[in-house]
């Protein structure tokens, strides 16, 4: 009876045993599972040893979903998705930015081609073809308006040169062209302003020099020494071609510039009646003014044969074997600067009233 008991005190030891590992293997099995979902419970967690697991698993939970969701964002900012709009509504807004840029493009192409083919048409066709009306007969008056205005265009003298040289150049950058050409420099005249010169002299007649040659080099000095002395005139010559150019300059006041250059050629022409010696002539008078047509054009008055743009104005003439070129702005500008340097020294220290 005893033997009884005994074994099934055992047998009742041995199923609780084996109920509660059934009980602990379904408990680590639903903890551990992260693909099946807890279910929220409305009663109090307690604050047992045996809840604590679970916590820890929520949290590791969270971790690994956010770490998952973090590549989808970067590819949301990287594509500019707007995740408030729908899916359609995104891919209607792309794709209209890129019909707009497509249209940019096209647009600056045909700006360019519209550019090109403007060039085109002014250079092949003219100015005509910028002109273009309804009505023919407003073309046509338009058309002749324009012929007259380019026939009355008149030439700029001061851009026009003489064996390389232009006016308003000076004596050094002169005498360098011309030497490069094979002229050679055969007389240069040193000048000094007259009131200038004067007043010198009387400065050193004040400081006691005495005699005509003394006085004048005292007041050379003098004007040197205050840079009122200038190159004035210069006569240029090439003995193979026989030609001469005279050369005019302005004073130190507007910077002692070239205002007038005058070339003449000496190429000899017979006065005699003899038929070859007519010939001769004729042939060298066509070709001096066939190379006055190929390098100036037609000029602006055909009576006087002077090119310019009128008034005050550099101008150009022509002759027979002789070119003067001219800047009569720039000597009067000389000359009214002088003078008024002039009145400037003209309080004297001899009164003190």
């Amino acid at each position: 009876m005893n033997k009884i008991k005994v074994l099934a005190f055992m047998m009742l030891f041995v199923g609780v045993i084996v109920g509660g590992n059934s009980a602990m293997a379904t408990d680590d099995f639903d903890l551990f599972d992260e693909e099946k979902p807890v279910a929220k419970s409305s009663a109090p967690v307690s604050n047992t040893p045996a809840s604590a697991p679970q916590k820890n698993v929520k949290k590791t939970v969270v971790k690994n979903k956010v770490k998952k969701t973090q590549p989808a964002a970067s590819v949301q900012k990287s594509t500019k998705v707007n995740t408030k709009q729908s899916l359609s509504e995104n891919l209607k807004r792309h794709a209209n930015r890129d019909e707009s840029q497509k249209k940019d493009t096209e647009d600056k192409k045909a700006g360019s081609a519209k550019r090109e083919t403007w060039l085109e048409s002014l250079i092949s066709k003219g100015t005509g073809e910028l002109f273009k009306f309804q009505d023919k007969k407003t073309q046509q008056e338009e058309k002749k308006r324009i012929e007259k205005v380019l026939q009355k265009r008149r030439s700029n003298a001061a851009n026009f040169d003489i064996s390389g040289i232009k006016l308003r150049m000076g004596p050094e950058e002169i005498n360098k062209i011309l030497t490069a050409q094979g002229y050679r420099r055969i007389s240069q005249e040193i000048r000094i302003p007259n009131f200038i010169k004067w007043r010198s002299e009387e400065l050193c007649r004040i400081h006691g020099i005495v005699g005509f040659e003394r006085l004048q080099a005292c007041a050379r000095r003098v004007a040197q020494a205050n840079g009122f002395e200038y190159v004035a005139y210069e006569i240029y010559n090439r003995y193979a071609t026989r030609e001469t150019l005279d050369v005019f300059y302005t004073s130190t006041f507007t910077d002692n510039l070239s205002h007038r250059i005058l070339y003449k050629s000496n190429v000899p022409i017979s006065t005699s009646k003899a038929s070859q010696n007519i010939y001769i002539n004729n042939l060298k008078i066509y070709d001096f003014w066939r190379r006055i047509d190929m390098r100036y054009g037609k000029p602006d008055n055909a009576s006087e044969v002077k090119w310019g743009l009128g008034g005050k104005k550099p101008y150009l003439k022509a002759a027979t074997g002789r070119l003067e070129l001219v800047d009569p702005l720039l000597h009067d500008l000389d000359i009214s600067r002088m003078l008024n340097e002039d009145s400037r020294l003209a309080n004297t220290p001899y009164y003190t009233f």
